[in-house]
């Protein structure tokens, strides 16, 4: 009788020698092969993939100390690498962390602020069209906007000083449309390079939609005391954070190259070094009330935020909460002497050209 002599398998990796090993776990059918090489010892089932050979994820090396890095969280956009030296208590200790966007994608990051709320951008005010004159319009936008009166108020005002029957929906609608108007016509606040010492001071802070959380992210320019970029989420995390700081850079590019002071919340400096900011030397984390330099005139802006606020009891939408909070960049930066720089506003100190009105509120009806 023949001899009958099996084929060979060979390791799919070293290309040596196997032996049985048992079966397949998931199909016992299938028969699984092992290395006989000392240095491989591989385990396998022919036909299927090699486990460890099809990684998905890039191999990354640390910027700092060269080591090997590993995925330390997933994020919504791409992965987050922690060095591998993390381990030791020693001079090879290294923590350092990289975000690496998806293989062929980018990561998520808006340049307008408008980019966080779903809404097109409205039309000018039509107003010969309207069923109100514009007196009556820009009145009730005055209280508004300008007081910060929510609209169930400014209608019952309309109605008992000017004998108007003005809904507070048409109110709200005329408050969003001017809000999204303002944003298209006028535009951010663009300041331009100065000498002497100059930072970003950034900071969020939180209110409430339908009884859901939202975080207001804000940019301030310490210069001219100009508010650079604003922006809305449900969350704080890093790609905001991204969002935020490149808003501000796409305004003023001066401001990528000073100081940016910030609170300990991780994702400031993990969103400057994926925008290529230099943050070991830029970057200045502020730990107390007290100290100096310290983020005070950033946190007292909340103050003045958080009582207008207070008056709306929260808001009905995205939209209400970022109109609002685009009427207190615009009327800050365009519309209210600043008495930091000696009555005048951030636009004027800036150099920015403006027509010529008698007052601020005739000015702002000029841009819807």
């Amino acid at each position: 009788m023949p001899k009958i002599v099996k084929k060979r398998v060979n390791c799919p990796l070293c290309n040596s020698d196997t032996y049985a090993w048992g079966r397949d776990p998931k199909d016992k059918r299938r028969r699984r092969y092992c290395c006989k090489n000392p240095s491989c010892r591989k385990q396998f089932v022919p036909g299927q993939p090699v486990p460890g050979t099809n990684k998905k994820y890039p191999k990354v090396k640390c910027p700092k100390c060269g080591s090997n890095m590993y995925i330390f969280k997933f994020l919504s956009d791409g992965y987050r690498f922690r060095c591998s030296q993390h381990i030791y208590k020693d001079h090879r200790h290294c923590s350092h962390k990289i975000n690496i966007p998806l293989p062929g994608k980018s990561f998520n990051t808006a340049n307008d602020p408008i980019d966080c709320i779903k809404t097109n951008l409205a039309v000018k005010f039509s107003w010969s069209k309207m069923n109100f004159d514009k007196s009556s319009v820009s009145l009730a936008l005055y209280f508004a906007v300008f007081q910060s009166i929510p609209a169930t108020q400014v209608a019952t005002i309309m109605k008992e000083l000017f004998n108007l029957d003005i809904s507070h929906d048409t109110v709200t609608r005329w408050t969003h449309k001017s809000a999204i108007n303002i944003h298209k016509n006028l535009g951010p606040l663009s300041v331009p390079k100065a000498r002497g010492r100059r930072r970003t001071l950034t900071d969020e802070s939180v209110f409430w939609v339908r009884g859901n959380k939202r975080w207001l992210w804000m940019t301030k320019d310490s210069r001219f005391d100009a508010e650079q970029s604003w922006f809305i989420s449900p969350k704080r995390s890093t790609e905001y954070a991204r969002s935020t700081f490149n808003i501000a850079f796409n305004t003023s590019p001066a401001l990528k190259n000073v100081q940016a002071l910030t609170d300990g919340l991780w994702s400031y400096g993990s969103a400057l070094n994926d925008l290529g900011f230099d943050v070991d030397n830029k970057h200045k984390i502020y730990k107390g009330f007290f100290e100096n330099p310290n983020n005070n005139r950033r946190e007292r802006t909340w103050s003045t935020l958080k009582i207008n606020a207070r008056r709306f009891r929260g808001f009905k939408s995205d939209k209400g909460l970022w109109a609002f909070a685009t009427h207190h960049v615009y009327l800050h930066n365009y519309f209210k002497p600043n008495n930091r720089l000696n009555g005048a506003t951030p636009a004027q100190a800036a150099g920015a050209e403006l027509p010529n009105c008698r007052s601020f509120w005739k000015l702002f009806m000029r841009f819807l």
